[in-house]
């Protein structure tokens, strides 16, 4: 298959999307407006067909729709040692660093009034981090791949399923959508921990409101290619079980309990044409607690997980404690603290901490202390369209088997995100 094909495909379609809006659509729309609302203008174009809206109905397909997420990010690191610790050293060092985070278009259906048909794909040939390589900084490129492809329903209310290319939603962070996170980036334990987005079936509660809410699938955790166009099982990479129970503990709180366990053979990896894709360790355990009073929201994570996907490690552990407040409708202020240990076990953020300085091993014990403030251009639809600058202090202690030590000192990113 041509690489480039479902690039060219998927930004033909946004582009058209974008541009020209069915007249149907067009139609519908209010003829006087007391205040434009731009995200609400693009999901309104994004929104190709709507039967009811378009006088349409029919009982085969009730909606498509085009999916877009964009994230662009700059950052800038001060890593402790000064120039000695940039990579390239004091006559090639460089302290920033950008790239297209992610550059998604999908495609989404409602069928026979029932199913939800999505195929989402990562746009390549875009601009990726800089990498310090024999002795200069070269350009990378994203790469093309099918993010996700599946189909979901609700069986017998409230019992819905999922089957297809999807993501194990498990852990509190890792649970949250990338759209709207309100941190650049997840914490380190949580990025080392999680599974890929599989093939896979998986069932759960669709009542969000439920007192007890539950979740439970089955993944393969086989790759045979960067595309994932095609699910991907030997005995060597296995698959993984997910499960999760969540109670509500009050009106706006709610308490989740996560555990997940990976079924692959790392012993013989070596042997399998397959890269593995699962979670990080044999079985992981997380407790969140999410909880929201007028303008202030509340996380607190627990992980715990044993066995990891590593020959010089065994066991890691972590926390995260993250309260936001709503300053204004536009303005919302994040602080996260975040703890993560285990002998030799935590890995160094690959974006910019790792990619521009010499930091780049496991270490035994990392503390991290995130403040952030973003701007929301549409504050009812806060993740259509944001602005993000977080600037977050690593400290690391110890050093991996070749005596290379986690990163220690300050990071600053700016980031754009859309999401429609």
């Amino acid at each position: 298959m041509n690489k480039n094909l479902p690039v060219m495909m998927a930004l033909t379609l946004g582009a058209v999307s974008l541009c020209k809006a069915s007249d149907a659509a067009a139609a519908s729309f209010p003829q006087q407006q007391t205040r434009f609302d731009l995200c609400k203008n693009i999901a309104d174009r994004l929104d190709l067909f709507n039967a009811e809206r378009d006088g349409a109905v029919n009982p085969w397909i009730q909606d498509f729709r085009v999916k877009f997420r964009a994230q662009y990010q700059y950052g800038y690191v001060d890593p402790a040692g000064g120039a000695d610790r940039e990579k390239g050293g004091r006559e090639h060092g460089r302290n920033t660093n950008s790239e297209w985070r992610r550059f998604r278009i999908a495609a989404q259906a409602k069928v026979l009034n029932r199913f939800t048909l999505v195929s989402n794909w990562n746009i390549g040939g875009l601009e990726g981090r800089d990498e310090f390589k024999n002795g200069k900084w070269n350009q990378t490129h994203t790469s093309s791949s099918l993010d996700e492809l599946y189909i979901s329903g609700k069986i017998a209310k409230p019992v819905s399923f999922t089957l297809g290319k999807h993501k194990p939603a498990f852990m509190g962070e890792y649970r949250t959508s990338s759209a709207k996170i309100v941190t650049i980036e997840r914490s380190l334990l949580v990025n080392q921990l999680k599974s890929e987005k599989n093939y896979g079936i998986s069932f759960k509660n669709a009542d969000k409101k439920a007192t007890w809410g539950w979740e439970a699938g089955l993944w393969v955790n086989g790759a045979r290619d960067n595309q994932w166009l095609e699910p991907a099982f030997d005995s060597d990479t296995g698959y993984m079980f997910g499960g999760g129970i969540s109670y509500a503990t009050g009106d706006n709180s709610r308490l989740y309990l996560d555990y997940m366990h990976s079924f692959a053979d790392w012993s013989d990896t070596e042997n399998t044409d397959l890269s593995y894709e699962g979670c990080g360790a044999r079985d992981i355990v997380a407790l969140t607690w999410e909880a929201k009073q007028d303008k202030l929201r509340f996380t607190a994570e627990a992980i715990a997980a044993f066995n990891l996907n590593s020959e010089q490690a065994e066991n890691a552990y972590g926390i995260v404690l993250m309260p936001t407040y709503r300053i204004s409708p536009h303005f919302e202020g994040v602080f996260r603290y975040q703890l993560a240990a285990g002998s030799n076990a935590i890995a160094g953020d690959g974006h910019f901490y790792t990619r521009n300085s010499t930091y780049n091993g496991a270490a035994d014990l990392v503390q991290g202390l995130y403040f952030g403030m973003n701007y929301y251009v549409c504050p009812k639809n806060p993740d259509g369209m944001k602005l993000m600058l977080g600037a977050e202090y690593l400290n690391s202690h110890g050093t991996d088997a070749a005596g290379n030590k986690g990163f220690t000192g300050w990071g600053i990113t700016g980031a754009m995100r859309v999401n429609f």
